[in-house]
C-alpha cells in the first residue's frame, strides 16, 4: 500500500520468510556455515534452536538455496505427521510412488533409493521446522530414519529446527536415545541494539529504496526496546509505522508512531514477552503442580518431618539475629552440612550446630536471612554452654519445640525479606535471571517444582511469573493484613553459627 509512496519495488518489512531478504551477520553466518557443513558431509542429525521470530525458517530457506545440486533437500514444516504420513512425504518429495505400499515396504523403497543416492556421490536431507511440538512417538520416528546408514555414513540427513523448547524435550531421559546422535547444536538469538539500525538499513536497501533516512537514531533504539532485537517483531514494528506515516502524509517514521504501535500491538516490553514465550512447555508442567492438593504437599514433607534433626524450620526462609553490623551471610545448599541439635552459649542466644557426624539425611540449609536483632529484644538468662550432639536423641525440651512448632504450607502469599531472592525463566541452575525480588515485594507461590518455587510477583506495574531456588527463597509468610510474620517463634531470637571449618 504505502511502496509507492516511499519508492519501494517491493515491501520491505514482510512477516514471511524470504531468503532473498537473509540478514547476515557472524551468528547467522556460523549457523549457516554449520548446517552446510553436517549435511554435506553426512553428519547425521543436526539441531537449530532459537526463539520465536529469529529467523530460523528464513536461514533454512537460505541454506536450501546454496546447496549444491547434488543435495535433495526435504522440507517438512507440518508437525502433526504420523511416522507413515512421514514416510510417504519424502517419498513423494524424492519422486517415490508410494501408492498401495505398506510401512515396511515404503521404508524398504526408501532405503534402496538413499542407498542408490549414495553411490552416485548425492545427498539426502530431511529438514523439520518448528519440531518443539513433536510428539515422543514421532521422535521415535525420527530415531528410526536416522538408523538408516551404510557401515560408515548415514544415508539421510537430520535437520530439526524449533523455539529453545526443542532442546529442553531432547534432555528429558525418554529421547536421551535421540540426542545422543545429535552432532550439532546451532543456537539463533536476538540482534543486538547496534545492528537493528543495520537490520533495518539492509530491508530498505533489498525493497529497492535509495531516498534519505526513514528511521531516525532515536525511532531505531524505539524499535529495538518495543522488538527485543527479535527480527520478526522489527518487520512487524516498521510495517506498522510506514503504514501511519503514508496515512499522514509524512516522508520519515517518527518515535510517536513507534510509540503508538507498540500499544496497538500490545508490546509493552518485548523482552517479558519474548521470555514467557520461551517458558511455555515449563509452565504447561508447573501448572499441574499448582493444581495439585496441599494433601500431596503435605505428604512429599513428611519424610522431611521424620528427621532427627531437633528442628522444625520453615524450608523457605529462616530469620535469624545479625551477628553484627555487616547487614547478612548467606549459606548455599552446596554446604555439606546438616543442622543436627540445639545448645545455648554463654551469651544466652540459642546456637545450632551444623556438623557430619549424624550421616542420617536432615533438613538441608537452604535460605538464611540474617536481620539484626533490636533494641527492646529480651535478653536471655546466661546458662553454661552445653554440648550439642550430633547422633543423638532430641532433648525432651527439643521435643516440645518440634510438637509446638507450626506446620506451615509451602504454597501461599508471602513478603520477600532479602535482596537476593533471583527469579529465573526456568528451574534450573544455568537458566536465565528475569528479575530480582526486592525487600518487601509481595509474592504468591503457586507450586514447587524439585527444588524450586514457582512464583508470581507484581513489580512496577508488571507480572512476573519465574522460579526461585530453595536458596535463593528470603520469603516471610504474610498475614492476611499485609503484615509480615516472623517465621521463628521464641521468645529470644535464635541465631545460627557455623563453625570456622565449614567452607
Amino acid at each position: 500500500m504505502y511502496n509507492e509512496h516511499f519508492g519501494f519495488v517491493e515491501s520491505p518489512f514482510t512477516a514471511t520468510a524470504n531468503s532473498r531478504f537473509f540478514y547476515s551477520n557472524d551468528l547467522y553466518q556460523e549457523a549457516l556455515a554449520n548446517l552446510r557443513y553436517g549435511i554435506e558431509w553426512k553428519k547425521g542429525l543436526i539441531v537449530m534452536t532459537g526463539e520465536v521470530g529469529t529467523g530460523k525458517t528464513t536461514l533454512l530457506c537460505k541454506m536450501m538455496r546454496s546447496l549444491k545440486p547434488t543435495t535433495h533437500p526435504v522440507f517438512v514444516s507440518s508437525d502433526q505427521l504420523t511416522y507413515t504420513e512421514l514416510l510417504r512425504f519424502i517419498s513423494k518429495e524424492l519422486g517415490l510412488a508410494t501408492d498401495g505400499k505398506d510401512r515396511l515396504a515404503t521404508v524398504e523403497q526408501l532405503r534402496d533409493y538413499l542407498i542408490t543416492l549414495h553411490n552416485k556421490g548425492h545427498v539426502a536431507a530431511l529438514l523439520i521446522d518448528e519440531a518443539q511440538n513433536l510428539s515422543d512417538e514421532m521422535f521415535e520416528s525420527i530415531r528410526c530414519l536416522s538408523n538408516l546408514e551404510t557401515e560408515k555414513e548415514k544415508l539421510l540427513q537430520i535437520v530439526l529446527t524449533g523455539q529453545p523448547e526443542l532442546a529442553t524435550r531432547l534432555g528429558q531421559l525418554s529421547l536421551r536415545h535421540l540426542k545422543q546422535r545429535m552432532v550439532l547444536h546451532c543456537r539463533l538469538a536476538p540482534l543486538d541494539e547496534d545492528e537493528v539500525g543495520r537490520y533495518i538499513d539492509f530491508r530498505l536497501q533489498e525493497a529497492g529504496y535509495v531516498g534519505k533516512d526513514l528511521f531516525s537514531t532515536e525511532v531505531v533504539s524505539q524499535i529495538a526496546y518495543y522488538s527485543g532485537g527479535i527480527p520478526r517483531l522489527i518487520n512487524i514494528i516498521c510495517d506498522n509505522a510506514l503504514l501511519l506515516a503514508f496515512a499522514g502524509s509524512q516522508r520519515k517514521v517518527t518515535a510517536e508512531m513507534i510509540q503508538e504501535v507498540a500499544r496497538d500491538l500490545g508490546l509493552k516490553n518485548a523482552f517479558q514477552l519474548a521470555r514467557e514465550s520461551s517458558a511455555t512447555a515449563i509452565e504447561s508442567a508447573a501448572d499441574e503442580l499448582c493444581n495439585s492438593s496441599l494433601e500431596d504437599v503435605e505428604r512429599q514433607k513428611e519424610p522431611v518431618r521424620r528427621q532427627k534433626t531437633g528442628l522444625a524450620l520453615t524450608p523457605i526462609a529462616v530469620v535469624l539475629v545479625m551477628l553484627g553490623s555487616a547487614g547478612g551471610a548467606l549459606y548455599s545448599e552446596q554446604i555439606k552440612y546438616y543442622l543436627a541439635g540445639l545448645g545455648t552459649n554463654s551469651k544466652g542466644s540459642t546456637e545450632v550446630a551444623l556438623t557430619e557426624g549424624n550421616r542420617e539425611p536432615a533438613l538441608p540449609v537452604q535460605s538464611i536471612v540474617v536481620r539484626q536483632a533490636g533494641p527492646d529484644s529480651p535478653k536471655s538468662k546466661p546458662s553454661e554452654p552445653q554440648p550439642t550432639p550430633s547422633n543423638t536423641e532430641p532433648t525432651e525440651v527439643q521435643r516440645r519445640q518440634i510438637e509446638t512448632k507450626p506446620r506451615e504450607s509451602l504454597l501461599g502469599r508471602f513478603e520477600v525479606v532479602g535482596p537476593f531472592s533471583f527469579v529465573r525463566r526456568r528451574p534450573r541452575s544455568d537458566a536465565e535471571i528475569i528479575a530480582t525480588l526486592q525487600p518487601r515485594t509481595q509474592i504468591k507461590v503457586l507450586s514447587t517444582r524439585g527444588d524450586y518455587f514457582r512464583i508470581q510477583a507484581f513489580v512496577d506495574g508488571k507480572t512476573i511469573r519465574g522460579y526461585v531456588h530453595r536458596e535463593d527463597a528470603f520469603f516471610e509468610r504474610a498475614k492476611a493484613n499485609g503484615q509480615r510474620k516472623t517465621p521463628v517463634q521464641s521468645n529470644n531470637q535464635a541465631s545460627i553459627r557455623v563453625p570456622s571449618t565449614v567452607k
